[in-house]
């Protein structure tokens, strides 16, 4: 009988112990094993140019390269990767920005390892998967984007221009940032307020805060 062959992963995670801990879950599951484990964004940027994986793991604060990065990355090469991230972030809004690139399953590191086991079965098999504490999260998201269609929802430049207006930069010191024109920030700040059916950027703010789109520090 021919021997079936593995899921290969590639885990990322800054955290030695916790690299570790997830291999060992990871390796104990009959379809799966870890092919390449790395505490650095850098380090897991060189594999993933050099090889797809059948899925990834990774959490998003690691030093070098953003988790984000990586999996933007890895977007890029493969459109239909596999991806879960662990991480100890469960605000709304950190789960909002992952959803906008495509995460496919997100698993708070203070859940039991079954959690992880089920999401890593799933994602293998092309199935959906919520971690219960963050189908409560996406439940909430959900509420407060009800009524805003997919047309209304701010692309990744609006949303640039959205997290600058939210720290109090003007429209010049907006446009230096991004490298853009003035007549453009313009632009964007008024499909902002139209999008969030806002009053002012202010309330355009609030909205986007209260909706999980950016985070206030």
């Amino acid at each position: 009988m021919e021997k079936k062959v593995k899921a290969e992963l590639l885990v990322v995670d800054d955290h030695s112990l916790v690299l570790e801990g997830i291999c060992e879950v990871v390796n104990k599951m009959p379809e799966a094993v870890v092919a390449d484990a790395v505490t650095s964004g850098k380090k897991a940027m060189e594999l993933i140019e050099k090889r797809d994986y059948d899925a990834y793991i990774m959490d998003i604060s690691i030093p070098e390269i953003s988790g984000f990065d990586l999996i933007a990355r890895i977007r890029e090469l493969n459109e239909l990767a596999r991806i879960v991230v662990i991480t100890m972030h469960e605000e709304i809004w950190m789960i909002n920005r992952l959803a906008q690139y495509g995460v496919n399953v997100i698993v708070l590191k203070t859940s039991a390892t079954t959690e992880l086991v089920a999401a890593v079965r799933n994602v293998l098999r092309g199935e959906s998967y919520t971690c219960s504490r963050f189908a409560f999260i996406a439940h909430k998201l959900s509420l407060g984007m009800v009524g805003m269609q997919s047309k209304d929802i701010p692309t990744r430049r609006e949303r640039d221009v959205l997290e600058a207006v939210a720290k109090g930069m003007n429209t010049h010191e907006i446009a230096l940032l991004l490298k853009i024109s003035e007549n453009t920030v313009e632009t964007f700040r008024k499909r902002l307020i139209s999008k969030f059916e806002a009053k002012n950027a202010i309330d355009m703010v609030v909205k986007a805060v209260s909706q999980g789109w950016i985070k206030l520090d």
